[in-house]
C-alpha cells in the first residue's frame, strides 16, 4: 500500500512540461511555433559542427606551419678524400 501511494506522488509530482511534449500540437499557431524551434535547433547544430571543422582545420594549419618554419638540418658536409 505504501509502494503504491509513493507511486501515484511520483506521478502526480511530474512536471507538466514533460508531459505536454508528447502530445500532438493543438493548433495551428503551436504547430508554427514547433516549427520555428525546430529550424532554430537545426540551425544551432549545423553552426556548432561548422564550428568544430574550423577549430580543426586551424589546429591542422597551424601544425603544417609549425614544421614548415623548423629550418631542416644544414646537409651534411662533403668530404674529399685527399690524394
Amino acid at each position: 500500500m505504501r509502494a503504491h501511494t509513493v507511486l501515484i506522488l511520483a506521478v502526480a509530482a511530474t512536471p507538466l512540461p514533460a508531459l505536454a511534449q508528447n502530445q500532438v500540437p493543438s493548433n495551428r499557431a503551436q504547430q508554427t511555433v514547433d516549427g520555428i524551434n525546430r529550424s532554430i535547433e537545426s540551425r544551432s547544430e549545423s553552426r556548432s559542427i561548422q564550428q568544430q571543422n574550423r577549430f580543426e582545420a586551424n589546429q591542422l594549419q597551424g601544425q603544417i606551419q609549425r614544421q614548415q618554419s623548423i629550418a631542416p638540418p644544414p646537409p651534411a658536409p662533403i668530404i674529399v678524400p685527399h690524394r
